[in-house]
This record gives C-alpha cells, sequence and structure tokens, in this order.
C-alpha cells in the first residue's frame, strides 16, 4: 500500500533564499520569495531515482486562495542530513525555476538555458561535491 507523504514547512529555506536574493539580484530577477513555499516530506525516503529537490507552479484557480506561487518539495532526510553550505546551494539551484519575469503558473525547466547559471559557475551536479563554496559568505564570481 503507497504510503501517503507527510509534509513539514522548512522556514530555512525562505531565510536563505531571501538572504541569496538580496544578495544576488541580478541572478535572481524577478524572484519574490513571499511566493515560494519549502516543504519537506517528513514520512517517506526519497527514492533513487527521485531529484534532491523539486518546484511546483500553483496554478489558478488553485491560486487565487493560495498565497504562494510555488512548491520547493524536499526530503527531510536529506535536508537534515546537509550542511548550511550545502543546503544554500539546494536553495539556490531551486530559484532558477522561478522565472525571470515573476510569472505565476510556470516554472523554467532544469535544462542547460534555464540553469546556465548555476552549471557554468559550479559545474553539473554541483550539490554532489563534498566541499563547495559558501554563498552567503565567500565571494562568488557567477558566470553567466
Amino acid at each position: 500500500m503507497q504510503v501517503k507523504p507527510e509534509y513539514e514547512a522548512i522556514d530555512e529555506f525562505t531565510n536563505i533564499a531571501s538572504a541569496l536574493v538580496a544578495r544576488f539580484p541580478e541572478v535572481y530577477p524577478g524572484v519574490d520569495v513571499d511566493k515560494i513555499k519549502c516543504v519537506a516530506i517528513t514520512n517517506k525516503q526519497r527514492g533513487k531515482k527521485k531529484k534532491l529537490w523539486e518546484v511546483k507552479a500553483v496554478d489558478m484557480p488553485v491560486r487565487m486562495d493560495c498565497p504562494y506561487g510555488w512548491y520547493v518539495t524536499v526530503f527531510m532526510e536529506d535536508w537534515a542530513e546537509m550542511d548550511n553550505v550545502h543546503r544554500q546551494h539546494i536553495v539556490a539551484e531551486s530559484l532558477c525555476s522561478i522565472p525571470d519575469d515573476g510569472e505565476e503558473g510556470k516554472v523554467v525547466q532544469q535544462d542547460m538555458k534555464g540553469y546556465s547559471v548555476i552549471m557554468r559557475t559550479f559545474g553539473i551536479e554541483h550539490h554532489d561535491k563534498e566541499l563547495l563554496p559558501d554563498l552567503l559568505q565567500d565571494d562568488i564570481r557567477w558566470k553567466k
């Protein structure tokens, strides 16, 4: 029998996202952090084929009654095992899913075009690396 996922809000995601958008407005133009909610699945482990995170847009007419335009979903077990720097990179990467124009109901595809700034700056699958720069402390030279 399929277990229904249970969710918990991750406020730390919002704090990191706010700091990243404030520090790097040229990388995240049009991103309104107040319209993004991160939740973690608390009662399941991530399957081998599942991504570390997923962004889903909230479509109309649901958006009329929902304060959020996008939901980022992670697995609590993964989130809890990450250090702060790896969490920053997951947040940074997931923010690339939000359209530059802030158009709700859409998500930027996770491809070379939509995520080029992340891939050029940190490499493909960068979150798998042990040592990553601290996005909120280190000097980051974004490669656009």
